[in-house]
């Protein structure tokens, strides 16, 4: 339980054949860029209330590299006759060579003798294939299987990922932080190394909606809004009147906002990331996104009934003066009088 949920971040499109690539990837090497991807996620790790991660990242192309070592003669193995041919693990080691061995520059920890472009990706498709055993523990083939997306005949790597751990994810306000937290370090690592990353977590399809929520809510409530000028404008011939009954509309959704304040009604939180800390503002989600949208439409039955029996109570809605008010004040009057009751009971119905 010292672990929460693993967290993926994934590589998209990056040319992992090329020296400058790997080394925005790696960390174990002296050449690695001090703030390539696995560095980075290392040195998140160690303020895990900020970054919300737990583990060291799990790096592919660090151990790949470490398998192609000649000094380990058991892991990557090719024949002394044909050095293009692999060996196969029941072949006897007279018959096999390190894959790198005799190369000029060697292998070292400053990655000059590693393989770059086709090499590159024929030594790591066998090394995809190798199964993890006493004799070469290093094998890919169980662990990091799935980490690579290969294009099968180009034999490039067309994505690939560097998977961590989250810290134990408690509550609701535990998993929206780390959501917000696993963008925040994607989007700082794809700005240094200029590739497309992006994280990932199983719960992450469930918590997005909270970096979204307000500008869709603005959305959809504007276009409401909106539509409901619109329309009773167009149907009750009036816009000042069509005004008026948008503007109730949207006091009355604003009303319903402030009730869920009050009786601390919480489907869930938005997010505001900023350079130093994340605030919850406003408690929403889709759950209660629906429900303002329901009682949008609602008031918008009810105000619209009220609106209509003024417009047909007869008279001129543009007369001015005493007169002119004094009508207006009557048709208000017969208007509660005769659709009043109807709305009231509507809503106690309801």
């Amino acid at each position: 339980m010292e672990f929460g949920p693993p967290v993926y971040f994934m590589v998209d499109g990056a040319n992992v054949s090329s020296r400058a690539t790997q080394q925005h990837l790696c960390s174990r090497f002296t050449t690695c860029d001090p703030f390539s991807i696995a560095n980075a996620l290392e040195a998140e790790r160690k303020r895990p209330e900020s970054s919300f991660l737990s583990r060291p990242p799990d790096v592919w192309l660090d151990e790949f590299l470490r398998w192609l070592d000649p000094a380990l003669d058991s892991c990557c193995r090719v024949l002394k006759s044909e050095p293009s041919v692999f060996c196969r693990p029941t072949d006897p080691e007279r018959l096999c060579q390190p894959c790198l061995a005799g190369l000029d520059p060697a292998w070292n920890i400053t990655m000059s003798g590693f393989p770059e472009g086709d090499e590159f990706n024929r030594y790591l498709v066998q090394w995809l294939g190798s199964p993890t055993d006493d004799d070469c523990p290093l094998g890919g083939k169980s662990t990091y299987q799935t980490a690579l997306s290969i294009d099968g005949d180009s034999r490039e790597v067309l994505a690939s990922y560097i998977r961590t751990y989250h810290t134990p994810l408690r509550d609701q306000p535990d998993y929206i932080h780390a959501y917000a937290a696993a963008h925040r370090i994607a989007d700082d690592l794809s700005a240094h190394t200029g590739m497309r990353i992006l994280p990932y977590s199983p719960f992450h399809v469930f918590f997005e909606q909270y970096a979204h929520i307000t500008g869709i809510t603005q959305e959809i409530l504007g276009l409401g809004l909106a539509g409901v000028l619109l329309i009773t404008s167009l149907l009750l011939g009036s816009w000042r009147v069509g005004t008026i009954v948008t503007a109730v509309v949207g006091l009355a959704v604003l009303s319903i906002m402030g009730v869920m304040g009050v009786w601390g009604i919480r489907y869930g939180a938005t997010i505001i990331v900023s350079d130093s800390h994340l605030d919850f503002i406003f408690s929403l989600n889709a759950i209660s996104l629906v429900n303002l949208v329901i009682s949008l439409g609602i008031a918008v039955e009810f105000c619209s009934h009220i609106a209509r029996g003024y417009m047909s109570s007869g008279g001129s809605v543009v007369a001015d003066g005493m007169m002119g008010q004094k009508e207006r004040d009557d048709r208000v009057f017969t208007t509660l009088v005769d659709v009043g009751p109807s709305v009231r009971f509507g809503l106690v119905a309801m």
